[in-house]
């Protein structure tokens, strides 16, 4: 019998929680390289990136005695990621000394100083957002933005074809710009955030 990829995470989830290296390396193994591009993605800068991994599975190892098996351990550390990222950006935004390229680029094209970016507003709308796309779609836009699966990884994963996924992936962007269409500056850095759709 062929163990899912959910199976053989429950398997090493009960046994991470009982010290096990082994286990602790093979999750590790199987998902730092998608933390690290999911958090590149939002932070723009390697170090940072890197530093957002580091952090996620020091956080799973201190707490692994507390970890649920049955849960999806998937989608438990992209969370801890996320909310990694979302601590990063307010960070920056209270730093007078940050300077943003990105965010600063963007205010000069708005022709306008006094505008202030809050980070944690943005992703907490746009993650708002998201929540309201139909569960499918949902469930392709996670796994392409976040989980930074390629186009035929989520066609393979969910049984159904490489169009299918684009057309979703199309469909979703289409559903946030038109909540943002009202907004230009959130637009923008919507745009620079999910380049890969």
């Amino acid at each position: 019998m062929t163990l899912t990829s959910q199976h053989i995470d429950y398997l090493n989830v009960i046994e991470l929680k009982q010290g096990d290296v082994n286990a602790f390396d093979e999750l590790y193994n199987k998902y730092s390289q998608r933390l690290f591009n999911f958090s590149l993605k939002y932070l723009k800068s390697t170090e940072e990136a890197e530093e957002v991994v580091q952090e996620v599975f020091l956080y799973i190892w201190v707490k692994k005695e507390g970890l649920k098996p049955d849960y999806s351990f998937n989608s438990y550390i992209f969370t801890i990621a996320y909310n990694i990222i979302k601590k990063y950006f307010i960070k920056k935004s209270r730093d007078n000394a940050f300077k943003d390229d990105l965010i600063y680029s963007l205010l000069k094209q708005e022709n306008s100083m006094e505008k202030i970016i809050d980070y944690k507003f943005l992703l907490e709308k746009v993650e708002s957002i998201i929540d309201t796309l139909p569960p499918r779609r949902k469930e392709i836009f996670v796994k392409r933005n976040y989980e930074c699966l390629s186009i035929r990884q989520i066609a393979e994963e969910l049984n159904i074809s490489p169009n299918t996924v684009e057309n979703q992936l199309a469909s979703a962007r289409k559903q946030i710009l038109d909540k943002f269409k009202d907004e230009k500056l959130a637009v923008m850095i919507f745009l620079m955030l999910f380049t890969s759709l």
